[in-house]
């Protein structure tokens, strides 16, 4: 057990106190970059964060579903525990030697160097981009005369998640029922910017980082992960090939060659959850046909 020491939970959970308390300056910092009148912002009080923070579960389906922070700490913490225990069972059970057992565990390529660190490593990201969004989320209530909304941004390169593509640029009203926060999964990367009520909005929309076909670069910040994945398509084989292996070759020909819009292609080609439907299923809706005949003609 002491292979864990330096991962203890309440020193995760004391950091990222600190860190909910420094994301609501920054958020404030940043309203008060993007409204174009000296409306007075309200800045939540750092217990009001951290309750916050504590309350709000994580919903990460197909990961333990719902969990709030402190147990999702503790509990991630204890599966890596119990696979260090069960690597020690298996080596004594099959001969192996405890100086073998500990290079399994520990060694340079062992499991504590390879698994066990990514799992924190991705356990620390999910855990810090549930505080920031929360964080946000709480300074936007402070301010909701002047806040009305957030829209969900995702990052725009070609790891980012099926579900996280789907969700990018959807907007989320306050008197919205159902409303969905980042992180959508594990090792989630997606973040929420405000949506202001049109009496403060700025009429400059101003740019977001991408990274594509041309590499790194700034892109209208309207622009949408869909919208910005048919430009790269449009960038001759080199872009095609980068749209194939962000969506799959023959979701990426539907996409580029079948003849839909970007929404339709979201509308008829996701659930209602932002989640893509399989090719099968996809090849049995009707509203679908033209489009299959296209790519395959």
């Amino acid at each position: 057990m002491s292979l864990y020491g330096e991962y203890n939970d309440n020193d995760i959970l004391s950091e990222l106190e600190a860190f909910a308390i420094s994301e609501g300056d920054f958020t404030i910092d940043s309203l008060k970059a993007v409204i174009k009148s000296s409306a007075e912002l309200t800045s939540p009080a750092p217990v009001q964060l951290w309750a916050g923070v504590n309350s709000t579960p994580l919903v990460i389906p197909g990961q333990g579903g719902v969990n709030l922070l402190g147990p999702y700490i503790k509990e991630m913490e204890a599966i890596q525990i119990k696979k260090v225990s069960d690597l020690i069972k298996v080596g004594f059970m099959t001969g192996r030697t405890s100086q073998q057992i500990a290079r399994d565990i520990a060694g340079k390529d062992g499991y504590l160097d390879k698994q066990n660190k990514r799992a924190i490593k991705s356990m620390v990201r999910t855990a810090t981009n549930h505080v920031s969004n929360i964080a946000r989320k709480k300074t936007y209530e402070e301010n909701d005369d002047i806040v009305i909304g957030y829209e969900w941004a995702s990052t725009l390169d070609g790891r980012t998640s099926n579900i996280c593509k789907g969700l990018d640029g959807t907007i989320f009203l306050n008197k919205d029922k159902d409303k969905r926060y980042p992180p959508a999964h594990v090792g989630c990367r997606s973040t929420t910017a405000p949506y202001l009520n049109p009496i403060y909005a700025d009429d400059d929309n101003g740019t977001r980082a991408s990274a594509g076909v041309s590499g790194g670069k700034q892109v209208d910040a309207d622009l949408s992960y869909y919208d910005w994945l048919k430009q790269q398509g449009a960038q001759g084989k080199k872009g095609q090939v980068f749209v194939a292996d962000v969506l799959g070759k023959e979701r990426a020909d539907l996409f580029l060659n079948g003849g839909l819009s970007v929404a339709n292609f979201k509308q008829l080609t996701m659930d209602d959850l932002f989640r893509p439907l399989p090719l099968s299923e996809l090849k049995k809706k009707t509203s679908l046909q033209l489009a299959f005949d296209k790519i395959d003609g």
